[in-house]
C-alpha cells in the first residue's frame, strides 16, 4: 500500500502518487501495489495505473457522496468515477488496463522551477 496516511496535515509530505512509480519498480511485480489517497477522478485512476498501481483506494469522494445523498450518493460517485475512467482511457488511446500499463509517464517541474524531466515506460 502506497500512502502517506494523513500527510495532508504535514506540510511537505510527499503525495503517494509521486512515489508510486519508484515503489512499483522496486517490487517489480512481486506483489500488488495499491495507491491510497489523492484519487478524485477517473483521470487520477488512469495516472495511478500508468505509474504501476494494481488498484486504487477511493475514500474522500465516497464520503462526499454519502454525506450528500446516502447510498444513492455513493453509487453516483462510483458511477461517475467509472465513467470518467473509461473516458480517460479513450482519450489516452487505451482499450484495456494492460494498454494503460504500456503508457509512458512523464514528470515535469513547475513553471517557476522546470527541474529535470523524468520519463519512464512500464513496458
Amino acid at each position: 500500500m502506497v500512502s502517506n496516511h494523513g500527510g495532508r496535515q504535514l506540510d511537505g509530505a510527499v503525495p503517494g502518487i509521486e512515489m508510486l512509480g519508484e515503489i512499483a519498480a522496486a517490487v517489480a511485480g512481486g506483489c500488488e501495489v495499491l495507491l491510497d489517497g489523492g484519487i478524485r477522478s477517473g483521470g487520477d485512476v488512469l495516472k495511478a495505473i500508468a505509474l504501476g498501481a494494481s488498484a486504487v483506494l477511493v475514500g474522500r469522494p465516497v464520503m462526499w457522496g454519502l454525506a450528500a445523498a446516502g447510498q444513492d450518493g455513493v453509487r453516483l460517485v462510483l458511477d461517475l468515477l467509472a465513467d470518467e475512467f473509461r473516458n480517460a482511457m479513450g482519450l489516452a488511446g487505451c482499450d484495456s488496463v494492460s494498454a494503460i500499463r504500456r503508457l509512458s509517464t512523464r514528470t515535469l517541474g513547475t513553471a517557476d522551477d522546470p527541474g529535470e524531466v523524468t520519463e519512464r515506460s512500464l513496458a
